[in-house]
Parts: C-alpha cells; sequence; structure tokens
C-alpha cells in the first residue's frame, strides 16, 4: 500500500515527490516523539520509584530516631525524678535531725 502510495505522489513529479518526503519526515517526527514520550515515561517511573524508596529509608530511620529519643527522655525523667525523690528525702532528714537537735537542746535547757 505504501509503495502504491509513494508510486501516485511520484506521478506529480517533484511537487509529489516533495509532498512524499514531508510525509515521511511528519511520520518519522511522530516516531521520535513516541519513542521519546516512551523514554520519558520510564525515566519519570524510575526517578519516582527511586525517591519512594529514598523515603521509606527516611521514614525508618526517623521512626528509629524517634524511639530513641523517646526512651532517652524517658530514662532522663526516671533519673531526675530519682533525684528529686533522693533530694526531697534529705531534706526531710536534715529537717527531721534539725528538729530533733532543736528539741534536745531545749530539753537540755
Amino acid at each position: 500500500m505504501e509503495s502504491e502510495f509513494l508510486h501516485a505522489l511520484s506521478q506529480y513529479g517533484p511537487l509529489g515527490l516533495w509532498t512524499a518526503s514531508l510525509l515521511w519526515a511528519n511520520h518519522q517526527q511522530r516516531k521520535d516523539r513516541k519513542e521519546e514520550k516512551i523514554q520519558n515515561a520510564e525515566a519519570l517511573t524510575y526517578h519516582q520509584e527511586k525517591i519512594v524508596s529514598r523515603l521509606v529509608a527516611q521514614e525508618k530511620m526517623l521512626e528509629i530516631a524517634i524511639e530513641k529519643i523517646d526512651t532517652g527522655l524517658g530514662e532522663m525523667r526516671n533519673k531526675y525524678q530519682e533525684e528529686r525523690m533522693a533530694r526531697l528525702q534529705a531534706s526531710r532528714a536534715d529537717d527531721l535531725e534539725g528538729v530533733l537537735k532543736r528539741t534536745i537542746a531545749e530539753m537540755q535547757k
């Protein structure tokens, strides 16, 4: 069919051959654009998958970091609470000791 079409155009002489060359160039451009579009789609898919995989890795690292921070904060809270309790007990003991000393001193007077 294509050869019949070209043969029909060639009958018109240079104008027919020029028309055939334009049609051929148009066909080649469409073919090239189609291939380029396919390549661009593949590249886009590749980069999107790469971005997604990196985001998943970042998410995992962030979850681990948050877990470590939460654990560390919990340990610090417990440590400071224990220190506060120890200071409170020490201050109570100091107060009790001070009261006892004053009471004994008053009784000795």
